[in-house]
């Protein structure tokens, strides 16, 4: 996957001369690169495209829907979600939680385009951008408050387990790490409609 990734990257700049501006423009730079080189066998990028996207989505919801599952098991949520289905044992109900609250933030979030007037930005590039950005903020804090929990649970819980180390020093380097990627998708000034996330007032 890291081979696979550098000699993409490395095509995309390439299809674009090295022309940071132009390549900073383009909404799909590897895909306008492979209109412009492979013709009619671009046809592969965009199948490319499409299962990696599908692939990302299917990881993302098991991996959600196995959270939900686990809040509805151990009671932060109703009981029944954290159930599963006696003959598969898999946590449908969770499944179907998670995919419910989806469908409805993306009904919102088009609803809410279609009263502004701004039904031009209905689009799944356009969505893909603003979703994942959401996204990221939120499961960032999630990581971040699980750093931050991990030493109180185990004083707490499991003191003869305690170790400074794993238990201290590192979840404190952990939420560090986070701290960096989420001040970047939360600072001030940046472009619509990243301005319109938990975000700072520009001092400009």
């Amino acid at each position: 996957m890291a081979v696979s990734y550098v000699v993409f990257a490395y095509a995309t700049v390439t299809g674009f001369g090295y022309d940071v501006t132009k390549l900073g423009q383009s909404a799909i730079p590897f895909i306008t690169v492979a209109n412009s080189t492979l013709g009619a066998f671009a046809f592969f990028a965009y199948l490319a495209g499409l299962t990696s996207t599908l692939g990302a989505l299917i990881a993302g919801t098991n991996s959600q829907a196995r959270l939900v599952f686990n809040a509805g098991r151990e009671g932060l949520l109703p009981g029944w979600i954290g159930r599963v289905n006696p003959t598969r044992r898999t946590p449908v109900n969770a499944i179907f939680t998670f995919v419910s609250i989806a469908l409805a933030i993306i009904g919102v979030w088009a609803l809410i385009h279609a009263v502004h007037g701004s039904t031009g930005a209905l689009n799944p590039v356009t969505f893909f951008d603003e979703s994942s950005t959401m996204g990221t903020i939120l499961i960032l804090v999630l990581y971040l408050l699980a750093n931050l929990a991990l030493p109180f649970y185990h004083r707490k819980y499991r003191p003869t387990e305690f170790h400074v180390v794993k238990h201290g020093v590192l979840p404190a380097l952990g939420a560090i790490a986070i701290i960096v990627p989420l001040y970047y998708l939360a600072k001030p000034g940046q472009r619509h409609p990243m301005t319109g996330f938990p975000t700072r007032p520009s001092s400009s």
